[in-house]
């Protein structure tokens, strides 16, 4: 009967320290994806938030010129069309940060 006990704790210790060691290791990649997720959210907002001034100043200078009376002068259009091209950057940078961010999580 002793025999059996001491066989028993002999291979109870170490089976017991690497369930403990394996439970561990989860437990900090799973912090350290949550901490991961906080921040991609956050530039995540970020950048939401500065698309979002820059549409409404789009949409400021398309008001403008529906409502205008004259013709488009040169400098409108050109503003507009600098304004339209800086979105589209933003937007191909946004789009290339969330694939990033994406292939980072798998």
């Amino acid at each position: 009967m002793i025999d059996l006990l001491i066989v028993a704790i002999v291979f109870a210790v170490p089976i017991t320290a690497i369930v403990s060691w394996a439970k561990i290791k989860l437990r900090r990649l799973e912090l350290e994806a949550g901490a991961g997720g906080h921040r991609a959210l956050e530039d995540r907002l970020a950048r939401l938030e500065r698309e979002k001034v820059e549409l409404a100043e789009r949409v400021g200078v398309l008001e403008s010129i529906v409502t205008m009376d004259a013709p488009v002068d040169a400098r409108t259009r050109v503003r507009v069309e600098a304004a339209q091209a800086a979105a589209v950057a933003s937007a191909e940078d946004d789009a290339a940060a969330l694939a990033a961010a994406r292939r980072a999580v798998r």
